[in-house]
């Protein structure tokens, strides 16, 4: 593989980690420099968990050339997806608006990371003492992979850097390597970190080789679904745009790279290292999948689990309410009070399966249209049920309205309902444009007397439901579409399982389809591969999975390209649903719930004739294929003319 590096200042990248980023867990002295470090196999393991770089709720920022760059958490909630309401700069993507700047911050805060990597394998290169360093290296390889994924997500092929720049590096000026040259790179980093990295043994946040191997998962289930369905569409030619179609020796086909998938994932899944969280066998068991999401201590969760509960979370960031806050407000950027930026959707809605026969809405025999505010809560797993708000129900939330363990004691939600006379009861805002409705609770904290910024619950990189979902995908596509019903009992069936709905099976693709034609008097099309797609959605609903899966199956210009709509407010025959008429009290006063200013874009029509109310019109989007990738900075192609721009920018 040929050895190119980006282009930018040398003395700029050498500045940009400080010694105290790359010793965090050192006293700091003045006579530690790089010189005098990694002597021993303590100093690379200190230096290894400096590369530590997973993007999750806090901001991750780096500065290039005098310029800071910053990614925000805000990027991790689904956007420039259709699970959600947004368009503009938020979903530029989307929108068709992305456009070439000077500088971007995936590029720059990518580099910036694979530097402290490959400064730890480098000088591992040169050690030559005793001891062993196997599993530091290890560390450095993970998140060297980890940073190359996130840039062949975002631009495709990219520059490879594997060794620190110095001024008088002779590649700065080279062209970019091809999408399966940074892939094969990501692999065999991944191939390292699974074979050094010890077993999981403390579920805080350290790296291990269960989940190197997941993550591979993860990585595999990407590029092969990616060049099965996108192809080379995005590559170009690699001289006047794009980076190229090259392949190296020994890159695996795209079937080798779907069995290693679902292997890999299996894998993880029979090492009896990780477990589904779930309240199994207790009044619980129906609303206990919410509070993995915001899980603290006991207080947390009307169950008393504590932080150890959790053996699901097989990648995470660990953050701590006495000792390392989140600090931003995470809660109601997720929704929980409402908030329109990530408000879900009608369509959202109509994807969680159904309790008696694990299909979605619009497929089930559960379905009975949307005439009353909770015709779409009835009979639907808890996936549903105890992430969303239900009109007419009580919750709590964070602050003087939030919950610890004796104010749970009253009012758990499933046997005991004295909540605090504070606590209002939810019902939905639909009297202004930009409310769908359905307010998110997934990720949202409950805990008494928080403010802003207060959260501590940890950030789920990769989880055990993943891997369930990968096998079951990987096993789908190699099977050109078919999969066993063993092998759906093996993955999807676990999932319905913990959430109460039923299995699924092959026999349930033709009962899918009878369902929706009797639902919408329509010819259904689902196939047992979307039923997978569509467990993906719901499973894994702000967790960013979705931008992406849009991408690699090569449907993002046909799903994107819609509205974004909300509550129904006709009913197939014309009628107006209950939401509009609807009042509830609150304060003396009797509130309307709907106002027709709300339907400032008017309403979609949905599969069944029903009305919903359009938050984003079509109009807001352009998706295209050359919004499958990222413009490449052009700071960095004035810097180095070589790096020619993707296609279309």
């Amino acid at each position: 593989m040929k050895k190119i590096l980006f282009a930018m200042n040398i003395a700029a990248a050498l500045s940009m980690t400080s010694c105290t980023d790359y010793f965090l867990d050192l006293k700091p002295t003045d006579q530690q420099t790089e010189a005098n470090f990694y002597k021993n196999a303590k100093e690379f393991e200190a230096a290894a968990r400096s590369t530590y770089s997973f993007y999750a709720f806090k901001d991750v920022s780096a500065t290039v050339n005098g310029t800071k760059h910053t990614r925000t958490f805000g990027e991790l909630v689904d956007r420039n997806a259709d699970l959600l309401t947004g368009n503009g700069s938020d979903c530029a993507m989307a929108s068709g608006t992305k456009a070439a700047g000077t500088t971007d911050a995936y590029w720059s805060i990518g580099y910036a990371r694979i530097r402290s990597c490959n400064e730890v394998l480098t000088k591992g290169e040169e050690y030559t003492g005793s001891e062993d360093i196997t599993s530091s290296l290890a560390v450095a390889h993970f998140f060297r992979a980890y940073q190359y994924f996130e840039l062949l997500k975002h631009f495709g092929g990219v520059p490879i850097v594997t060794q620190p720049l110095t001024s008088a590096s002779e590649e700065l000026y080279g062209t970019r390597n091809s999408r399966y040259e940074v892939a094969k790179l990501i692999f065999d980093d991944l191939d390292y970190a699974i074979k050094y990295l010890p077993n999981e043994k403390n579920y805080d946040g350290t790296v291990s080789k269960e989940g190197a191997q997941a993550f591979k998962s993860r990585v595999l289930l990407f590029e092969a679904t990616w060049e099965k369905y996108v192809g080379t569409t995005t590559d170009g030619d690699g001289t006047k745009e794009g980076a190229g179609t090259a392949k190296p020796e020994g890159y695996p086909s795209v079937e080798s790279m779907l069995t290693d998938a679902a292997s890999l994932a299996y894998a993880v899944i029979s090492s009896g290292k990780y477990e589904l969280w779930n309240a199994k066998g207790t009044v619980f068991e129906k609303i206990a999948y919410n509070y993995l999401f915001n899980l603290e201590n006991e207080n947390s969760n009307p169950m008393g689990f504590k932080r150890n509960h959790n053996k699901e979370y097989i990648l995470q960031v660990a953050y701590d309410h006495d000792n390392n806050k989140i600090g931003k407000n995470v809660t109601k950027v997720f929704g929980g009070d409402g908030n329109a930026a990530s408000a879900v959707t009608i369509k959202m809605m109509n994807m969680f399966p159904c309790v008696d026969d694990g299909l979605p809405y619009l497929y089930s025999k559960d379905y009975n249209g949307y005439n009353k505010l909770t015709d779409l809560y009835e009979n639907r797993d808890s996936r549903l049920t105890s992430c969303i708000k239900r009109p007419g129900d009580t919750y709590y939330f964070y602050g003087t309205n939030g919950a610890d363990a004796s104010i749970y004691a009253a009012a758990n939600y499933v046997t005991t309902f004295d909540f605090p006379s504070t606590c209002p009861v939810y019902y939905p805002d639909l009297r202004n444009p930009g409310y769908t409705g359905f307010q998110n609770r997934k990720f949202c904290s409950e805990m008494l007397n928080y403010r802003d910024g207060d959260e501590g619950f940890n950030f789920p990189v990769l989880r055990l439901a993943e891997l369930y979902l990968n096998y079951a995908e990987a096993k789908c596509e190699l099977g050109n579409g078919t999969i066993s019903d063993d092998d759906l009992n093996k993955s999807i069936n676990v999932l319905h399982d913990r959430a109460g709905s039923a299995p699924i099976s092959n026999a349930s693709v033709a009962e899918a389809n009878a369902n929706y034609q009797k639902n919408t008097g329509k010819v259904g099309k689902m196939t047992i591969l979307e039923l997978i797609r569509n467990e993906r959605a719901v499973e894994l609903r702000n967790e960013n999975q979705r931008p992406t899966d849009l991408l690699r199956w090569g449907v993002a210009e046909e799903v994107l390209n819609a509205p974004r709509s909300g509550m129904v407010l006709k009913n197939a025959d014309g009628t107006d649903t209950e939401v509009v008429h609807a009042t509830y009290e609150s304060g003396g006063k009797t509130i309307n719930i709907y106002n027709e200013a709300a339907a400032a874009y008017g309403l979609e029509t949905l599969e069944d004739g029903s009305q919903a109310l359009i938050i984003n019109p079509k109009s807001d989007f352009n998706m295209s294929r050359k919004f499958y990738l990222y413009p490449i900075p052009q700071g960095q192609i004035q810097l180095n003319p070589a790096l020619v721009q993707n296609p279309g920018y």
